[in-house]
């Protein structure tokens, strides 16, 4: 969540062309939730309502939000925030209004096809690579075809970093007795070599995806998607190898059980806060400074007294019989106990549960 958080604080220039560096972020959760699903015992529907729940309530509840406050101060209702929520943003060639809620949708897809098929599936590391093979050219042409938001937001998008988060969590713990030594090294020589190279290339910023020009155009979108799927696997490989020794310390926790709010609210934060922080001559460090820590550890704090208020609230806890499949205890942060040793990078997803 922090990575993607400062990717949008500060706009980074890309030093992982042709992707932006907030994208990490996206891959490490969806590597997360894989891995996680993978060991996951309880009932289907037991599952899906502990990771969909409460996230869907805030993220109806904010909708609404910015719905009346758009329909009082004449700037349009946003109903595209309400899309996500059924899965109907992916069809659509832009993000919604309130942009980071369009990973709910691609969310909703990959939950609904792990319920369906992936969990009585074995994933192997070979289908991973297979998927590889399929997610390149079906994304290559989808942006050349449907647009390049439609390309991104589409599970086939995200379809080889997810199976290998089913992969890597159907694995036995006593693999984790490799050293992390290398994958660090090769990580830090990873970033040493690809961000001059990239700057080599002809790219213009586009958003979602950086556009390579000067190739002939099936080459040139076929480029960049081989260099997507290598960007989202192998730095989400490395951070996972880096880290899966590591007991998740208090800080990452404490970040993690409150990803649902982060996530949802920090881009209307951020969009309330850059433009008067410019205004008043802020410069550029002092303001992602004050925005990371607005965006990030303020909607932290407001997501722990929200919880807080949550679990001793008797109508948040009827609503949560009402539409339970079973009974649950009301956080959302603590759906999956982790086998012994845990690791840090699961406990982003946690939180998204």
């Amino acid at each position: 969540m922090t990575v993607i958080v400062y990717g949008h604080v500060s706009r980074a220039v890309a030093v992982t062309a042709p992707i932006y560096p907030k994208q990490l972020g996206v891959a490490f959760f969806l590597f997360a939730s894989g891995f996680t699903l993978a060991r996951e015992r309880r009932p289907v529907p037991d599952a899906l309502f502990k990771r969909l729940f409460q996230t869907w309530l805030f993220a109806f509840v904010l909708g609404g939000g910015i719905a009346v406050a758009g329909a009082i101060n004449g700037t349009g209702l946003a109903l595209s925030n309400f899309l996500p929520l059924v899965g109907a943003n992916v069809v659509f060639d832009n993000f919604p209004a309130n942009p980071t809620t369009w990973y709910l949708g691609t969310y909703l897809h990959l939950l609904i096809i792990w319920a369906v098929w992936l969990r009585k599936v074995r994933v192997r590391r070979w289908m991973v690579i297979a998927a590889v093979a399929l997610e390149i050219p079906i994304r290559a042409a989808l942006m050349a075809t449907a647009g390049r938001f439609v390309a991104y937001m589409l599970l086939t998008n995200w379809m080889a970093v997810f199976l290998l988060g089913l992969a890597e969590g159907a694995e036995d713990d006593r693999d984790a007795a490799r050293s992390p030594r290398p994958f660090i090294v090769g990580g830090i020589a990873a970033m040493v070599v690809w961000a001059p190279a990239a700057r080599l290339l002809p790219l213009e910023m586009t958003v979602p995806f950086i556009t390579l020009r000067g190739w002939p155009p099936h080459a040139g979108l076929l480029a960049v998607s081989a260099a997507v799927s290598t960007l989202y696997l192998l730095p989400t490989v490395i951070t996972f190898e880096a880290t899966r020794r590591v007991v998740a310390p208090a800080p990452v926790r404490f970040i993690a059980r409150n990803t649902p709010i982060i996530f949802l609210a920090h881009m209307p934060v951020f969009l309330a806060l850059h433009p008067l922080l410019v205004a008043s001559q802020v410069g550029y460090a002092a303001r992602v400074i004050v925005l990371m820590l607005a965006c990030l550890i303020g909607l932290a704090a407001l997501s722990e007294a929200i919880r807080w208020l949550l679990e001793r609230s008797t109508i948040y806890s009827n609503l949560v019989r009402v539409c339970s499949p079973g009974r649950f205890a009301l956080g959302s942060g603590e759906a999956f106990v982790p086998r012994p040793g845990a690791r840090a990078l699961q406990a982003s997803a946690s939180a998204r549960r």
